[in-house]
């Protein structure tokens, strides 16, 4: 089940993170302004939370809080089982690598990565240190621009540079803002993998930032997502991905993302019906259970662009559309149907998208299914999912 949104966490007894109530504000404008509204989050050791949410969801500023560069107008941050409220950030065994890379301009890659090992108290002999720093820098294939510095790099490049130094710690906590946002698909794929596998198997909690929700999808043992400040959703990604708790998680996850489409509840000869204009779908089993507890008569139902099916325009039960793109992407394409009152999009085959017509089957009259599995059913006035459990 889907941990409640916001609430409070019990007291822990293992030395992962905890946060509670973490709430912050900035000054615009003469007023305040909330970044972050009563987050709670707990990660336990070995485990990797994937934190993912929009542009200016407060991503950076609960990262840089856990890190002691911030501190919270109220809530408390505990790690490794004890209270970080006036620890400095320079104590706290928190590896953070910037969304900006925030390179020593004057050190070369080697150097950058070198120093943290190099900070006083360090437990690495110089041997040992370059040995890791080697290794990691083999792992993200920048250990040839060992010798140049932050100016003669790509951004791709300085990003790996920001990744490594990171990597080569032993901190209590590891903080990746944005990790791989600037890399090439290819390599963004390859070291997904690669840094989830080295840090899952290291005994500190991780948190992992990122706006892209499908890369949160792939990376976290747990997904937490958030937007204007507030936590939305804290659950694995199945859960995320088969029932976003509201509209706003549904918009942010997907490639692409589930289709909401707002319309009105009733009942035709003892059926729960779902319509929008032209559109009706009969709602069964926990749809229609879930129905019961919708506010009012306004809803959104949600389907997941990968469950819609295609079928002739004048099949039972099939609904009436018309093809309005079709976009090949390889493996499968992402067809775009017209529903006479809004547009979405159905993720299909390639042999199916080819089924539909040489010039990709525009403007062709379609059937439609959409099976309960796939769909979710939101309350129209609070965006929340409606369960029928």
């Amino acid at each position: 089940m889907n941990a409640p949104v916001n609430a409070p966490l019990r007291m822990s007894t293992h030395n992962g993170l905890i946060a509670r109530g973490i709430s912050k504000s900035f000054p615009s404008k003469g007023q305040p302004h909330k970044v972050l509204a009563e987050i709670g989050i707990e990660v336990k050791p070995g485990e990797l939370l994937a934190l993912t949410g929009p542009s200016g969801a407060g991503k950076t500023t609960f990262c840089r809080i856990l890190a002691g560069l911030e501190r919270p107008d109220a809530g408390a941050v505990e790690l490794g089982g004890r209270a970080m409220a006036e620890v400095p950030a320079g104590q706290r065994g928190v590896a953070l690598m910037f969304e900006s890379y925030a390179l020593y301009p004057h050190l070369t890659v080697r150097g950058n990565a070198l120093s943290p090992l190099q900070a006083p108290g360090g437990r690495l002999s110089p041997a040992d240190a370059e040995k890791r720093v080697d290794e990691v820098l083999e792992l993200l294939e920048i250990r040839h621009l060992h010798e140049r510095l932050p100016g003669a790099l790509s951004g791709g490049q300085k990003q790996r540079v920001a990744l490594a130094r990171l990597l080569v710690q032993s901190p209590s906590l590891y903080l990746l803002d944005e990790p791989i946002s600037h890399l090439d698909a290819k390599l963004r794929h390859k070291l997904r993998g690669e840094i989830r596998r080295r840090l899952s198997g290291l005994p500190v909690p991780t948190i992992w930032s990122t706006p892209d929700g499908m890369e949160a999808l792939s990376v976290g043992d747990r997904v937490a997502v958030i937007d204007h400040g507030r936590l939305e959703q804290l659950g694995t990604p199945e859960e995320i991905w088969l029932k976003p708790a509201s509209t706003r998680v549904a918009k942010l996850l997907g490639d692409p993302p589930m289709n909401l489409i707002d319309g009105e509840l009733s009942r035709e000869n003892g059926a729960v019906v779902f319509a929008r204009r032209a559109l009706k779908v009969t709602l069964t089993g926990a749809l229609a259970r879930a129905a019961e507890r919708a506010s009012g008569a306004g809803v959104t139902l949600g389907v997941r662009p990968d469950a819609i099916g295609f079928a002739a325009p004048d099949a039972s039960d099939a609904v009436p559309a018309e093809v309005y793109s079709n976009e090949p992407f390889g493996k499968h394409a992402i067809v775009t149907i017209d529903l006479g009152s809004l547009l979405a999009k159905v993720k299909t085959s390639m042999a199916q998208s080819q089924a539909l017509g040489a010039d990709g089957g525009i403007g062709r009259s379609v059937g439609l299914t959409f099976p309960v599995e796939g769909m979710v059913l939101f309350d129209g006035a609070t965006g929340r999912a409606l369960s029928g459990d």
